[in-house]
């Protein structure tokens, strides 16, 4: 922990001290620069531009005047490229520049080596004087493509702008050149050569004004005191003169003034270039001064601090250390042991006591560690008192969620039993549907409240004691929703359904169903099929609705897999949660995918502990074995689906269905009537075969009554689940 804020301490004196050193390194690049490279480009820059105008002027006079001039001009030009050759291979040079300034300088290099082809075409008179003057030009222009890049890169504006009023001189000399070259060949210039002279005079007065603005009051005081003097007001009067002559106009300037007035100018420059490096040198002095002071004081006093700061950081290492060992200790037990055992117990339903199980934590002689001990001891009392009041809270809420639903029921049996009795003494074909629309309705209601005791962690107390056909299961299943006309149960299986499981396996397979039904269209089918398989008896639920995208669908199928997990958060899937609930309860696989039409396929697997032969309906539980292995297999998890506390004055229902509302009669009651009953309304299904239903509860009438919510709540499948009744 301490080696970290160590460490950033030696990083940043490194950084600050190699921030300081880089800038010292730079300035004395930027002095090795001025000496070497300096003292040899100079005199190299002034003899090749005397050399330019020599030549410009003997090809204007188209080899008459002597070429006295010329030929000494040349040979002191070949002692400054001898020059410029030692300093370009200096070792001190060359290793102050990066790749690109090589480049540079060697295409400098090499065109001051190859002057001599240069020389060849003036003599031969393969040039002319205009052709001459742009191959001394090059030349030039090289060094100054060279130098703006080292400039640049030392990062100095001031240099800049000096390189800018230093090539302002070099076209007031090129103009110089061309003007006095036009002059003595007759005065009278070619398109070409006003073009030329015209782009020179704006181009050197956009560097003037340019490089002017940028230079601090120092450094552009000699250059604004020349280019205010006399010779360059003069200077300019001549050059709007030479300009409003205009292409192909004839100069009536002599060249003897014109070679006056163009020196007084450029003399009155180079001075003031002068001064200005000589401001510029002593800033950069100032500079290189204020560096090497820097880097001594980052550097010694920088580390001075990290040895002291070193020294005292492993003193209270030391003395932290301990204490920070048996806050450890003490946080790994309460995380690995007592936590998780607390936890476990709540889950069971035992009482704890917050203040045994959460004692503060006494620890550490060092101020911070024992601070951090009873903020450590707040953070698990609360966490301590929040598992125990969420405990608290869930048994609660299944204590609510029971009383509101054994109260439901019990009213609800009891309006299905003043609804059969009404439907019996009804004789008007009108009235009966309307009856046989609330008694759907109040049906649906009940398989709500049913929902809601197997939220609680119950189960329903409706129960059959003879094994069901799954036909008349499946028929129970789909009289229970409200789009019960589109759906086609197609199976002729003959098997049957254990009594114990029956109301829970048409609970189930009506949340299923309807949930196909509400989540496609309203003018498709949904089918329903059965059958034996190998292991256990299948029943595919199939729709044609939009489907699911891949990534929900497996999200369902993950939840549908796990032992079931009620949270009030996802109160838009407790549709979901009643299935996985019964599901696991018996022992049932449910598995959602996509299938041919587009929609969802459901694929229920019941297990062979559910599932009886066809001559065993109607005959008792207790003569199949296979009721008893059930029942005896999901007693655990019936007991243990949830974990909060069972209604006292609700047991717990057994495996043959034995819960609060007693099953009356013996066997499955035939349906009443000879035939099947006209619905005119929005009842319920009315039966038309002639096979038995079974008997549940007390309801006398053999009608299969489970509710789920109103279609169109909620948009997520299996999501449609006890809400309020509608």
């Amino acid at each position: 922990m301490l080696v970290v804020p160590v460490v950033s301490l030696i990083t940043l004196w490194l950084f600050a001290a190699q921030s300081t050193a880089s800038e010292a390194l730079h300035q004395r690049n930027i002095d090795t620069a001025n000496e070497v490279y300096g003292n040899a480009v100079q005199p190299m820059l002034v003899t090749v531009a005397q050399e330019r105008q020599e030549s410009v002027v003997w090809l204007a006079g188209r080899g008459r005047l002597p070429r006295t001039s010329l030929d000494a001009v040349r040979k002191k030009v070949d002692g400054t490229i001898v020059q410029m050759n030692q300093a370009a291979n200096s070792g001190r040079f060359r290793d102050t520049m990066s790749g690109q300034m090589k480049q540079r300088l060697a295409v400098l290099i090499g065109k001051l080596n190859t002057i001599g082809k240069v020389r060849g075409q003036v003599d031969s008179g393969a040039l002319n004087k205009l052709e001459a003057f742009n191959a001394y030009n090059d030349i030039i222009e090289s060094h100054f493509r060279f130098i703006y890049l080292l400039v640049a890169d030392n990062g100095y504006q001031q240099a800049y702008h000096l390189t800018g009023m230093s090539r302002a001189i070099e076209l007031s000399g090129r103009e110089a050149t061309l003007v006095g070259g036009v002059l003595v060949g007759g005065g009278r210039m070619t398109p070409a050569e006003y073009a030329a002279i015209n782009q020179l005079v704006y181009e050197r007065r956009y560097l003037q004004t340019t490089s002017l603005s940028g230079f601090t009051a120092a450094n552009g005081a000699p250059f604004r005191q020349a280019l205010g003097s006399p010779p360059a007001t003069t200077f300019a009067s001549v050059e709007d003169r030479i300009l409003a002559a205009g292409p192909k106009g004839r100069l009536t300037l002599s060249p003897a003034l014109w070679e006056q007035e163009s020196k007084g100018f450029i003399g009155a420059l180079d001075g003031a270039l002068l001064k200005s490096r000589t401001v510029l040198a002593g800033d950069a002095k100032k500079t290189s001064d204020r560096t090497l002071w820097r880097l001594g004081l980052v550097g010694g006093l920088g580390l001075v601090a990290v040895l002291l700061t070193l020294v005292l950081v492993i003193r209270f290492a030391r003395r932290i250390g301990r204490d920070l060992l048996g806050l450890q200790s003490a946080a790994r037990s309460l995380a690995e042991e007592r936590l998780p055992g607390l936890v476990g117990r709540l889950s069971q339903g035992d009482e704890v006591d917050v203040a045994v199980e959460a004692p503060p934590l006494r620890l550490g002689k060092t101020a911070e560690v024992a601070n951090v001990a009873d903020a450590f001891s707040s953070v698990q009392r609360t966490a301590v008192a929040a598992a125990v009041g969420q405990a608290d809270l869930r048994k609660a809420v299944n204590q609510v969620f029971q009383n509101m639903a054994r109260r439901n029921q019990s009213l609800l049996h009891r309006q299905l039993a003043m609804l059969d009795t009404l439907e019996r003494k009804a004789s008007d074909p009108e009235a009966l549907a309307d009856l046989f629309a609330i008694d759907h309705l109040t049906t649906r209601m009940r398989r709500q409240a049913e929902g809601l005791v197997i939220l609680s962690g119950a189960a329903p107390g409706r129960g059959w004691r003879h094994p069901v056909g799954i036909v008349d299961v499946l028929r129970g299943a789909v009289g229970e929703i409200e789009d019960y006309s589109r759906v086609d149960v197609v199976t002729s299986a003959q098997e049957g359904i254990v009594g114990a499981a029956v109301a829970d396996v048409i609970h189930l397979m009506a949340e299923l169903i309807e949930n196909a039904a509400v989540f496609s269209p309203p003018n498709t089918p949904v089918e329903v099929d059965a059958g034996l398989v190998g292991q256990g008896f299948v029943v595919e639920i199939q729709d044609r609705g939009l489907g699911m995208a891949p990534e929900k669908l497996a999200a369902i199928n993950h939840r549908l897999a796990r032992p079931p997990e009620f949270d009030l958060a996802d109160g838009d899937q407790l549709g979901l949660f009643v299935v996985t609930s019964l599901a696991y309860r018996h022992g049932i696989r449910v598995v959602l995918e996509p299938n041919a039409y587009g929609g969802i396929k459901t694929i229920v697997l019941l297990p062979h502990s559910l599932v009886v032969p066809a001559d065993r309906i109607g005959q008792g539980d207790a003569a199949d074995p296979r009721a008893e292995e059930h029942a005896a297999a999901n007693a655990p998890a019936m007991a243990g689906a949830h974990s909060g506390p069972r209604d006292p004055g609700h047991p717990a229902p057994g495996p043959a269905g034995t819960g609060p509302l007693p099953v009356t009669g013996t066997g499955p009651l035939p349906v009443t009537g000879t035939g099947p009953m006209p619905v005119t309304g929005t009842g319920p299904l009315p039966v038309t075969g002639t096979g038995p239903l079974p008997v549940t509860g007390d309801d006398s009438t053999g009608r299969h009554r489970l509710v789920s919510t109103e279609p169109g709540r909620g948009g997520d499948p299996l999501g449609a689940t006890p809400g309020a009744p509608p």
